[in-house]
Formats: structure tokens, sequence, C-alpha cells
């Protein structure tokens, strides 16, 4: 699965990787590309879990799923 994931994407789940599996906001650092619209498209595919700050869309915290480590070869 992990070869239909562009470098954004799979960038996306290493960064979360490194956290323990578990990232919160903010997802990016200052000046650099914040991934942020590769998370719906994750989510959608069931590689991550998304938590949504209270009242509004935008993304708190995202957790890798079991699907999530297997495209990451951590199987």
């Amino acid at each position: 699965m992990s070869g239909d994931l562009t470098e954004h994407q799979m960038e996306l789940l290493a960064r979360v990787l490194q956290h323990g599996g578990a990232l919160a906001s903010p997802f990016g650092h200052p000046g650099e590309d914040s991934l942020l619209e590769d998370i719906d498209t994750l989510e959608a595919r069931g590689l991550i879990t998304v938590d949504r700050t209270r009242g509004s869309d935008e993304p708190e915290r995202i957790s890798l799923t079991q699907e999530g480590y297997d495209a990451l070869g951590m199987a």
C-alpha cells in the first residue's frame, strides 16, 4: 500500500511514528509545508485517526492506525 502514497503522505506518517504513533498540532515546522492537505486523505484511507478541535474541523491530534503502521513497514 505504501507504494501508492505520495512522498508528503509518507513523510507525515513517518513524522507521526517518530512521535510515538500520535502527533499533536502543529504538524509542520515554521516555514515548511504543514502537510495538512494530506490529513484528510490519510484519514479516509484508514491510515490515521484524527481528533479535531471541538467546534472546528481543524485537526488537533493525529494517530497512526494499524494500517498506518503497515504502510510504513512496521507490521
